[in-house]
C-alpha cells in the first residue's frame, strides 16, 4: 500500500490495495456510516453509540489487519 499526499491540493492517494482490501476498508465505512454516529452530540463531536458490528471473512480479516499494519507504518514514519 502506498500513500501519497498532495499538499498543494490536500489531497491523498491510497494505491497498491488488493480488491480484498478495497472491499474491507467500503465495509467498515459502509457500515459505520448507516450504524453510528446518527445523533451529534451538545459538544459538537459525534459518537458511535452502538457496537461497531461487521462480520468479516478470514480473508478479509487478514486483509484488514494488512491494512492496519501498513497505515501504523505510515503513521510512524
Amino acid at each position: 500500500m502506498k500513500l501519497k499526499v498532495n499538499k498543494t491540493n490536500k489531497t491523498c492517494t491510497i494505491s497498491g490495495l488488493t480488491s480484498t482490501e478495497v472491499d474491507v476498508i467500503l465495509g467498515i465505512v459502509d457500515t459505520a456510516n448507516r450504524r453510528c454516529f446518527r445523533e451529534q452530540e451538545d459538544s459538537g463531536e459525534w459518537y458511535s453509540n452502538d457496537d461497531f458490528v461487521l462480520s468479516l471473512t478470514d480473508e478479509q480479516r487478514q486483509a484488514l489487519s494488512k491494512i492496519g499494519e501498513e497505515i501504523q507504518q505510515i503513521y510512524n514514519s
